[in-house]
């Protein structure tokens, strides 16, 4: 049986990837971020709670973790934490703002073989900085030097706004020139950019445009992020339905669980890994249950659906609070309630 007719039959034992924002702590404050990270907020999970979590992990076959947060970097047991994953077999990746990576920080993580991905949202200072922060762009680029000098496996992820777009050669080139890959992530509605996301997101031209160029360049990856374009015209690599829930989920650094990183919102935590293992919720949960088996129903009469499949289930969620109703960024405006794009 194929991994799609799996997902549409029946759960999988286990997500094949989780994101785990481990700290609310973040030294920047970046207008678009998903977690909406400050400072430390009391309750973090400590290091007894995460080794049994861990373990949860290693017996459930979870293939990878992707660790954020906040600033990952500034956990206090960071690389403890990595060394008890490795014992355990949990692979861990770990996406990082860059600003805090120095000689000592990449000589650890070349230690220990862990793949980084670095945030850079565009291809120069005044495109990035913007949105990330005075003087972050030099910083990012000198942390991937320090990086790849190590031969650390580098992603550079960008999350595409629409001033992203016009500059997506010259990023490529970029991450190019330090033989690291290029990852683009779609900007949603979540966190603090649910703020400012009709005036960051791209426009409808642009996505035209992103569409082609993603096209053009199979070697950058997307994740789950831009499978809602496929019902422009050929399907874009990668999976072809949301994954919420089905392939994935999120723990925050308070062990609360949710459909996926982006729809960390309170009233959608299925339950707390402090009461209850991953492994249960992950077979249990009322929401999980109810992702696998919904589909959009405004979309199912539309001839793109086998290609998009109605969209990102959370971006739904976040803009009119159902998760039944079409992507809100829909391309073919069959579906019932698209917002409009400027």
């Amino acid at each position: 049986m194929s991994m799609k007719a799996e997902i549409e039959t029946g759960p999988l034992s286990a997500p094949i990837c989780l994101t785990w924002q481990i700290t609310d702590r973040c030294n920047l404050r970046c207008v678009h971020c998903l977690a909406a990270s400050t400072d430390k907020k009391p309750g973090e999970l400590d290091m007894s709670q995460i080794k049994l979590f861990l373990d949860d992990l290693a017996e459930m076959r979870v293939f990878y973790i992707n660790v954020g947060g906040g600033e990952p970097l500034l956990h206090p047991h960071f690389f403890d934490i990595a060394d008890y994953a490795g014992e355990k077999g949990v692979y861990i990746q770990f996406s990082t703002n860059g600003t805090l990576i120095d000689g000592t920080i990449a000589a650890e993580v070349a230690k220990r073989g862990l793949r980084v991905q670095v945030s850079l949202d565009g291809w120069e200072q005044a495109v990035n900085d913007p949105i990330r922060g005075v003087g972050t762009f030099h910083k990012v680029v000198r942390a991937i030097e320090l990086l790849r000098k190590k031969n650390i496996r580098v992603s550079v992820n960008c999350v595409v706004t629409k001033s992203a777009v016009p500059g997506l050669d010259e990023l490529y080139r970029l991450a190019a020139s330090f033989d690291a890959r290029l990852r683009l992530s779609r900007l949603r509605p979540s966190g603090r950019a649910g703020e400012c996301w009709r005036d960051l997101a791209p426009s409808r031209e642009q996505y035209f445009q992103l569409f082609q160029w993603l096209k053009r360049h199979p070697d950058v990856t997307t994740g789950d992020s831009f499978f809602f374009l496929s019902a422009l015209g050929e399907p874009l690599p990668g999976l072809s339905q949301c994954g919420a829930g089905k392939l994935t989920c999120s723990v925050d650094s308070h062990g609360f669980v949710y459909p996926c990183p982006f729809t960390a919102d309170p009233a959608l935590a299925v339950g707390n890994i402090k009461e209850q293992p991953l492994s249960r919720l992950w077979q249990e949960s009322g929401l999980f249950k109810q992702l696998r088996q919904q589909k959009p129903g405004s979309c199912t009469s539309c001839d793109s659906f086998g290609k998009c499949r109605g969209g990102c289930r959370g971006a739904a969620y976040l803009v009119y609070k159902d998760w039944s109703r079409s992507d809100p960024e829909c391309m073919r405006r069959e579906s019932d309630g698209a917002v409009s794009i400027q």
